[in-house]
């Protein structure tokens, strides 16, 4: 195993106002926390700086981190004309003199404007000293929405300070890619923190078409489970050089611009829990797995997703992880075409039947007449199961069509997958009134732990268990066999869904059944995988 020290490249120190209990917040729970995912070292941000009061934070931290090699202090930033914190001559002065790294820009939460007469007094010093900066619109409590950074603010900014390192940092970026993509291409001092970016082949793709240069990665430690970026970078298709810059060699490189920077060596993890943690810690090859995955998507391309694989290449991917079988569904009928979308999944049906369960997609919005045909043309293709998604095509979650889908699930003893099903009384009416279909949730949720204990037919996936603690919550709330393994891929990578499940504490048989036995179970039951 190649040597390869992470350096996280954001977490933060202390607490938010949504923290939930058993969340660290303290440099001992930190620490454990990185020992248990083999995480090196990390910059770290007081949360305090970060969501209310950056002059307080910032000093609390120096204190926090004072003995603790591993913890490298950054501070958030203000622009200088509010008074609150030093000149921006005599605050590069005191990071120097006091070892802060980089600094933070929160400009949604403190209203920061990125343009010229917003920013640039300020940065003027920073880039001439080539201090990195990361631009973070994440809300105040640790709360990230989807796509808020301003890309035109951060490419103007970076062309107009060319010598600053810039990383733009958020909690998803997802409909805004493609903006990442031309953003990187326009300004050479832009890196971004992959954090940001739970997509499928999304390192393999920039570090094409940019270079490992351009990335770096963190945690989201103390709110989201550090395994899942980790284990994205680790299993990504890319060389170990280019590994080993994205984990840390590219921040250790940005931090030099300070003399006082002290990167941390050899670390002596405890050791892993079981073979699964040690698999996952350690990079080990996952082809013998035994996953069986009820939820994955195919098609070309969506209006948010770059997705350039052939069935082959999905196929091969599957095979790295050990993915014995995965229920697929369409991509293009979530926002067009359904019909087209569910002739794709056929396809793949037919040319890979041990391989694929094929999902059926309708829309309600087209009437019961349509719904039923395309539930026939796939039943004659192959299809097994039947995938709704009316929340994204605005139909009703509770109307009265959703039964027409439940109902033939019923009659053919077919897996069928909402991706939300609406309240719980009306889960477990679906459940009761059509008891010979098997009801998957598309994704994670707590709304139905009661009906799941007087209905056996429904099964929750894990998409996206990547809270703190989240598979141990539900685990503690459901039981392990009730919880189906799903990838979400071609839309996720599959080593990001894996991940809250391998480095979870709890039984590895447990593990077992969520990554597989589960679902292989079910479909022995339902006869499911056999005949297409």
């Amino acid at each position: 195993m190649p040597d390869i020290r992470y350096f996280d490249a954001f977490c933060l120190l202390g607490r938010n106002i949504h923290m939930p209990e058993g969340q660290p917040e303290t440099v001992e729970a930190i620490l454990a926390a990185m020992d248990h995912y083999g995480i090196h070292e990390a910059l770290v941000v007081d949360a305090l700086a970060k969501d209310a009061n950056p002059a307080a934070g910032n000093a609390r931290l120096l204190g926090l981190v004072a003995d603790e090699p591993r913890l490298h202090p950054a501070w958030a930033a203000l622009m200088p004309h509010s008074r609150e914190l030093p000149s921006p001559g005599e605050l590069l002065a005191q990071m120097e003199q006091q070892g802060v790294l980089a600094l933070f820009l929160f400009y949604r939460t403190f209203d920061i404007r990125l343009d010229d007469w917003g920013v640039d007094e300020f940065l003027e010093p920073m880039a001439q000293a080539r201090v990195p900066l990361f631009l973070c619109p994440d809300g105040a409590g640790g709360r990230g929405a989807t796509d808020q950074s301003d890309w035109p603010g951060v490419v103007n900014l970076c062309r107009r300070l060319p010598e600053l390192p810039v990383i733009v940092t958020e909690n998803r970026i997802y409909k805004t890619q493609r903006s990442v993509y031309s953003a990187l291409a326009a300004c050479a001092n832009l890196r971004i923190d992959l954090r940001a970016l739970w997509l499928h082949h999304r390192i393999e793709f920039i570090c094409r078409e940019f270079s490992a240069d351009r990335l770096v990665w963190s945690s989201g430690l103390p709110g989201s489970v550090p395994g899942v970026p980790m284990m994205q970078l680790n299993y990504t298709a890319v060389g170990d050089d280019e590994l080993r810059l994205i984990a840390g060699d590219n921040l250790r490189k940005l931090f030099s611009w300070n003399p006082r920077f002290r990167p941390v060596g050899k670390v002596d993890f405890p050791e892993p829990i079981d073979s699964l943690h040690r698999a996952a810690r350690e990079r080990l090859d996952l082809s013998d797995l035994q996953v069986y995955d009820c939820h994955g998507h195919i098609g070309s391309s969506t209006p948010h997703h770059v997705i350039d694989d052939s069935l082959d290449d999905i196929v091969a991917e599957m095979d790295r992880f050990g993915v014995r079988v995965c229920c697929v569904f369409n991509l293009e009928g979530v926002f067009g075409d359904d019909t087209y979308g569910n002739e794709v999944v056929a396809d793949a049906v037919r040319r890979h039947p041990e391989r694929f369960i094929g999902f059926t997609m309708v829309n309600p919005n087209h009437g019961e007449a349509d719904m039923l045909k395309q539930l026939e043309r796939g039943l004659a293709n192959g299809m097994q199961g039947i995938k709704l998604i009316s929340s994204y095509h605005g139909y009703p979650t509770e109307g009265p069509l959703i039964d027409v889908a439940c109902r033939f699930a019923h009659e053919h003893g077919q897996f069928i997958l909402n991706h939300y099903w609406g309240s719980a009384e009306q889960m477990e009416r679906l459940c009761t009134t059509y008891p010979n279909a098997c009801f998957f949730t598309g994704h994670s949720t707590m709304e139905y732990v009661e009906v799941t204990r007087r209905v056996g037919n429904l099964f929750i996936c894990t998409c996206p268990f990547h809270a703190w603690d989240q598979t141990e919550q539900f685990v503690a709330a459901y039981g392990a066999d009730r919880i189906l393994f799903g990838s979400d891929l071609t839309d996720l990578p599959i080593a990001w869904g894996l991940a809250p499940t391998m480095y979870a504490k709890i039984p590895e048989e447990d593990k077992l059944k969520i990554l597989g036995g589960n679902l292989k179970r079910l479909m022995e039951q339902y006869g499911i995988g056999k005949d297409g």
